[in-house]
Formats: structure tokens, C-alpha cells, sequence
């Protein structure tokens, strides 16, 4: 049932609302035309009062609507800072892939500056070198631990063969052993069963240089104790055999021993040649070789004129 009341509080409620605006009307409309100025700042009338009314309203729940946008002013913030955050994340992801990428080429040309100096000695070398010289780059190892030896990237289709010599922009490193078409296998001057005929740079007495497994050490072998050998000598290839061409540094003298029971020198040598490093070499062929070409070319003038 509905209270009987209801409909008379309605009619109140509507009529007080009513007059409110009214005199909130006619308040604005009297300030607007009555400039005259009342003492202690504020207009006399219901008007004035209904907006002080207002104002004390406003001032008292104006905390209260601080504290009701507070969660969405707090929910703003955080969401900026969170944006702010992944943003910084990824510009860093970005900055260190981008360092990685620097360090890389700045490795990258590091090993092209020191590629071009090898380069750069080798053709050095080869301006006093035969003209059939051929630039060879290392490319393996054989795995038989027992073999010295490396594989080159030039073969038969190159004109490489069995015997040439192979040296770096040191010294001399080994003999071309076996060739296919592309590929050549050299056997390096510190193998077991790699031999070299050598001579004193300084005094021109003749030796046999041999291998013994290890790459940072050569032996000489059956020089008679008279001999005048000195640490620090430079020894180099003889020529003799036709194999090796002559004046091509083997190595340093680095001892000199002699015993009372032995009639022999005991000398080692270190390898003037990078034989554990990879890069480029120069391959030589045998002196012989490298005549036959004018020695052709002078019998068939001879030939000729006849």
C-alpha cells in the first residue's frame, strides 16, 4: 500500500526546488545590474545567502571529490610510469643489440687489418720470389696426430705439384707432398721425417736440418764438433737438390751443446715460420723447374738459327 504522505512530500520537494531557482535567478539578475558596493563584501537577500550556501557545499566536499578521483589519478600515473618503464626496457634491448652489432664489426675489422698485413708481407715476399709463385691460404689439418702437415687450397688445376717448396713471410715451412685437383697436402719442416739441407748464413758451412714432432723446435743433425756454430746464427736453405730454392730463412740457432762422447754437435732451432698459425702462404716451384722454361726457350733460338 502507499503512504499517504508520499505525494504531498513530492509536491513540497517540487515547489522548494522551484523557489530555489527562482531566487538563484533573480540573484544572478540583480548582480548583474546592482554595482553598488555593501559593506563586509557580500549582498544582502535571500540570493546571497543560497550562494554562500553554495560555496560552503563546494568547500566541504571538494576533499571528498579529491579523494574519489584519487584512484584514477593513481591508476593514470602508475600506467605512464609502467609506459614510461617498458619504453626504457626497450630502448635498451635495442641500444645493446645495437652494441653487439658494433662489436662485431669492429672485430671483424680488426681481423681484416691484420689479414691485409699478412697480405701485405706475402707480397713483399714474393717481389723477390720466382714468377711462378702461387698464393696458397691454409684451409686444414690432416687428423694423424704423428704427421705434421697442413692443407692448402691450390692443386693440380693450379699448377702445383709434388716438391714445391711452401714458405710464409718468415721463413721456409715445408714441401708439397700429395696434389689433387684442388687441393694440396704439404708436409711441414718439423715432421719426423722431414729433412732439409741447410748452411750457416754467416759462415756458409753446409748441415741437414731435421724435424723432431715439435713446431717451436728443429735439430741439427751429424755436424762434426769443429764446427763453427754459434747461438743465434741464422740458418738458411742451401739450395742444394734442387728441392728447396737457396737463401730461405729456416730458422734461429737456439743451443749449442757438445759432449766429450760424442764427435757431433747437439743444436736446436727455432723455425723461423708461423708453422702452427693459419693464413696465407707462397708456394715455390723447384729452381729447376722454374729454368726449364728459358732453357726451352734458348735451344729453340738455337734452333732457329741454324
Amino acid at each position: 500500500a502507499k503512504r499517504p504522505g508520499a505525494g504531498y512530500l513530492l509536491i513540497a520537494l517540487l515547489l522548494i526546488s522551484l523557489g530555489l531557482i527562482w531566487v538563484d535567478g533573480s540573484g544572478a539578475k540583480s548582480s548583474k545590474s546592482n554595482t553598488a558596493w555593501v559593506p563586509g563584501g557580500m549582498e544582502n537577500g535571500p540570493a546571497s545567502s543560497l550562494q554562500a550556501l553554495r560555496h560552503a557545499i563546494l568547500f566541504l566536499t571538494g576533499p571528498v571529490y579529491s579523494l574519489a578521483q584519487s584512484p584514477y589519478s593513481v591508476a593514470v600515473t602508475v600506467s605512464d610510469i609502467t609506459a614510461d618503464r617498458q619504453s626504457l626496457l626497450q630502448q635498451r634491448d635495442e641500444l645493446n643489440a645495437q652494441l653487439l652489432r658494433m662489436q662485431e664489426a669492429q672485430l671483424r675489422v680488426g681481423y681484416l687489418q691484420a689479414e691485409n698485413a699478412r697480405l701485405r708481407q706475402l707480397l713483399g715476399s714474393k717481389a723477390q720470389l720466382p714468377s711462378q709463385a702461387t698464393i696458397a691460404e691454409i684451409i686444414g689439418v690432416p687428423p694423424d696426430p704423428q704427421r705434421a702437415a697442413v692443407i692448402l687450397d691450390k692443386g693440380e688445376t693450379d699448377g702445383i705439384a709434388p716438391g714445391h717448396a711452401v714458405v710464409d713471410a718468415r721463413g721456409l715451412m715445408g714441401q708439397v707432398t700429395e696434389v689433387s685437383g684442388n687441393i694440396s697436402w704439404v708436409l711441414l719442416i718439423s715432421d719426423r721425417n722431414h729433412a732439409i739441407p741447410a748452411r750457416i748464413n754467416r759462415t756458409g758451412v753446409r748441415m741437414i736440418v731435421g724435424g723432431i714432432g715439435s713446431a717451436d723446435r728443429l735439430v741439427v743433425e751429424d755436424l762434426p764438433v769443429s764446427t763453427d756454430l754459434r747461438e743465434g746464427d741464422l740458418i738458411e736453405t742451401s739450395g742444394l737438390g734442387g728441392r728447396f730454392p737457396v737463401g730461405y730463412p729456416v730458422g734461429l740457432v737456439s743451443s749449442v751443446e757438445s759432449t766429450e762422447s760424442s764427435s757431433y754437435l747437439q743444436a736446436s732451432i727455432t723455425p723461423s715460420a708461423a708453422l702452427l698459425k693459419v693464413g696465407h702462404v707462397l708456394i715455390i716451384p723447384p729452381p729447376m723447374q722454374e729454368k726449364a722454361p728459358e732453357l726451352e726457350q734458348r735451344i729453340d733460338v738455337n734452333e732457329g738459327e741454324s
